[in-house]
């Protein structure tokens, strides 16, 4: 049952809440983590690489476009390296048309699209990653405009702007481009979709519960917190849990009240490596600290009453306070009390499980 502060959310977010099923995303996550692994952008994020190689159907489906994408489809999606052109395109196109579930739903509206509307998502892309301005300026309804304002834009490396000044200077090719690299990469993965798509209703009924049986980590999970104006000014909101976007997290509000909702299925997990790596530098931290040691080798020993400890190691009993207060946020510490007296010891079992996420972290 949520708390007081978020009961009237859970009300308002029960009666407008709708789980929603999207095929299509699926792709999109496996399509957006190959590319990224491809460009070197997921080496970064260890805890993210970990608990995706936990899932076989998920592994499978990444090592399958490694495997069975020709050498030349490889050198195009390197031809694209320079800008998270390929992975954009496709994202934006599933997040701002509600319509598109399937891969033939986004190939007719790909197909349909306006050169200058897609191109506007290319220049975007660019722009993002290579300048450092808000570009209020950028022309976004004429292809000759934004390749101007591309070629007399400054600060960007040159090889990159020539790159994508080539993309401008050929838009025909360059939309037959990326749609030949999407099919290709589709092709791979449809053979892998059904289960996916399986494993993320799977894991939306899992979510389903946990909203249910305890609705404050829900919304922690899925960072509700971050919307909660939204869910307040609009009339639905639907929610995907994806299988193959296993961490990810991305709200879109839509001119009809509607607010769509992206999440991992690995939220909650990635969200518990995260708080135990914030534990574990927190815990190296005060054992960094000379005098949180000199403090901690003396409940080592035997409890210690604060004025007694504090004679004892010639500190001030303030100061003392200030670091049992750490030490018991920490779980370092516990106290009792004997004869009206607090007496703090070492809590040894919590002490052992420090040690134990080190262990795992450092392994």
């Amino acid at each position: 049952m949520p708390n007081t502060r978020n009961r009237i959310d859970y009300f308002e977010l029960k009666k407008r809440l709708k789980f929603v099923n999207k095929p299509m995303f699926e792709f999109c996550g496996a399509y957006v983590y190959y590319l990224d692994s491809y460009y070197g952008l997921k080496k970064n994020d260890p805890k993210i690489n970990k608990l995706c190689s936990k899932q076989p159907l998920f592994m499978q489906a990444i090592d399958a476009f490694d495997k069975e994408l020709s050498p030349f489809v490889k050198a195009e999606i390197e031809a694209f390296s320079f800008a998270n052109i390929l992975q954009g395109v496709l994202k934006a196109f599933l997040f701002d048309y509600q319509s598109i579930n399937t891969f033939e739903s986004f190939l007719k509206k790909y197909d349909n699209y306006k050169i200058e509307e897609l191109f506007d998502f290319i220049g975007g892309c660019f722009i993002n990653e290579h300048l450092q301005s808000n570009c209020e300026d950028w022309p976004s309804s004429s292809l000759e405009d934004m390749y101007e304002y591309l070629k007399n834009s400054e600060g960007i490396d040159p090889v990159a702007k020539e790159k994508v000044l080539n993309l401008y200077r050929y838009p025909k090719e360059t939309k037959m481009r990326i749609k030949y690299i999407i099919v290709s990469m589709y092709e791979i993965f449809k053979k892998f979709e059904n289960d996916c798509v399986e494993q993320a209703k799977k894991q939306q009924k899992r979510y389903m519960n946990l909203m249910e049986i305890d609705y404050d980590y829900f919304c922690q999970i899925l960072k509700f917190d971050d919307i909660v104006e939204a869910i307040r000014n609009n009339d639905r909101v639907d929610l995907y849990i994806s299988y193959m976007f296993n961490v990810s997290y991305f709200c879109k509000e839509y001119n009809d009240g509607t607010v769509f909702l992206l999440n991992g299925f690995l939220c909650d997990e990635y969200r518990a490596a995260k708080l135990e790596q914030h534990s574990v530098e927190n815990f190296l931290s005060i054992l960094g600290d000379k005098e949180s040691m000199r403090i901690l080798m003396c409940y080592v020993k035997r409890p210690y009453y604060l004025q007694e400890l504090s004679r004892e190691l010639d500190i001030t009993p303030n100061r003392l306070r200030m670091y049992n207060s750490k030490f018991l946020d920490a779980g370092l510490i516990d106290f009792e009390y004997t004869n009206s007296r607090r007496y703090y010891y070492l809590n040894k079992d919590e002490i052992e499980k420090y040690f134990d996420m080190c262990k795992r972290m450092f392994k």
